[in-house]
C-alpha cells in the first residue's frame, strides 16, 4: 500500500465503503484547487493562471473549490466543514472536465501545467470515487489536514 501523509480526504455521507483509492499523494489536487481558489484574490502562480485559463474557456470548478480545514477549532470552523458536502456527481463531472484539460491542453494551457501532470490521474480517481458515490445518491466532502504528517495506515485511500 502506497505510503503519504493523509492530508487531503474524501468522504461521502454513506456508510458504504468506497472500492476506489488514490493510487499516489492526492494533495496535488488541494494544491491545484489552493491556487485557483488563490486566483479570484490575485493569487500569483502557474496553476493560479491555469485555473483562470480553465474559467475563462467554460471549465466550472465550483465543485472543486468546495473543500474545508478539517481542523476544527470554532464554531465557525465547524459550519464550514459542514457547509463543504456536495452532490458527488457534480464533483465528479468537474474533477473529470478539468482531467479531460489538463490531458488534452490548448497551446496556452500547456506552459502553465507543465510539471504538473500528476493532477489529471488523481482527478480522474476522484471522479471515480464520486461516480461510485453518485450511484448511491451520496454526497462527498472534501477535507484537508496540513498538519498531519502520520504516514498512511491500513485504512482504505480516499476515505
Amino acid at each position: 500500500m502506497p505510503a503519504w501523509p493523509d492530508r487531503f480526504f474524501v468522504e461521502f455521507d454513506t456508510d458504504a465503503h468506497c472500492p476506489f483509492p488514490f493510487t499516489d499523494d492526492p494533495i496535488v489536487v488541494l494544491f491545484f484547487a489552493s491556487w485557483a481558489y488563490s486566483a479570484e484574490f490575485g493569487g500569483a502562480h502557474e496553476l493560479a493562471e491555469a485555473a483562470q485559463r480553465l474559467r475563462r474557456t467554460g471549465t466550472d470548478l465550483k465543485p472543486l473549490l468546495r473543500y474545508a480545514d478539517r481542523n476544527v477549532e470554532t464554531e465557525v470552523d465547524r459550519r464550514e466543514l459542514e457547509r463543504s458536502w456536495q452532490p458527488a456527481a457534480d464533483l465528479a463531472g468537474c474533477a473529470r472536465a478539468v482531467a479531460e484539460r489538463w490531458e488534452h491542453p490548448d497551446e496556452g494551457l500547456a506552459p502553465l501545467i507543465a510539471g504538473y501532470e500528476h493532477l489529471a490521474p488523481r482527478l480522474r480517481e476522484l471522479a471515480a470515487m464520486c461516480d461510485w458515490a453518485a450511484v448511491r445518491n451520496a454526497n462527498v466532502r472534501l477535507s484537508f489536514d496540513l498538519e498531519n504528517t502520520e504516514q498512511r495506515s491500513q485504512r482504505p485511500a480516499g476515505m
